[in-house]
């Protein structure tokens, strides 16, 4: 009989270049490389398909919970790449209890383009949302790389396989 496992990311902490607690969030959007499709029409076929040609954006957005005021007003008011990492814990679990719990670290770097309007509400907590673009996305989980995306230099390398290698051959990168 198959035990079932159930493996749950819940919580984390929001770094500013991996040691400044920005604060913590309430919610944390990592942007995943997709597919960017144009519609293809041919003559002599019958119907219409999308073909891919190439990657779309990355956009990250941070539902503050709590933050560190000061750092988030110098990294907004700087024009320079940040990276954020968010760092959490990974709780395995089964029939027998937690067996685990695993590091899991997702790293973003790209420049916050909107600090987000602050929202004050009467007996609720102050929230406000940190839009960033994002080029270079990476996931570690226990230790591992599961995908290294990075727009300017064409990687996307997924699980140790180099998703773009004969496209950089092909245009001579």
């Amino acid at each position: 009989m198959t035990t079932m496992v159930v493996s749950s990311l819940f919580n984390a902490n929001v770094y500013l270049n991996g040691n400044d607690l920005l604060g913590r969030a309430a919610e944390v959007e990592i942007p995943q490389p997709k597919q960017l499709m144009q519609e293809y029409r041919g003559m002599g076929m019958i119907g219409r398909m999308e073909i891919p040609v190439g990657m779309d954006k990355l956009d990250a957005t941070i539902k503050w919970s709590s933050f560190d005021l000061q750092i988030l007003i110098n990294t907004t008011a700087s024009l320079a790449n940040a990276t954020i990492s968010v760092m959490g814990d990974v709780q395995v679990l089964s029939s027998a209890g937690v067996s685990a719990d695993l590091p899991a670290i997702m790293n973003m770097t790209g420049i916050i383009h909107d600090p987000g309007p602050l929202i004050i509400k009467a007996q609720a907590n102050t929230e406000f949302s940190t839009k960033m673009t994002v080029w270079h996305v990476e996931t570690y989980l226990e230790g591992l790389q599961v995908y290294l995306y990075d727009v300017m230099s064409n990687q996307f390398i997924v699980n140790g396989v180099d998703q773009l290698a004969i496209f950089r051959a092909n245009i001579g990168g």
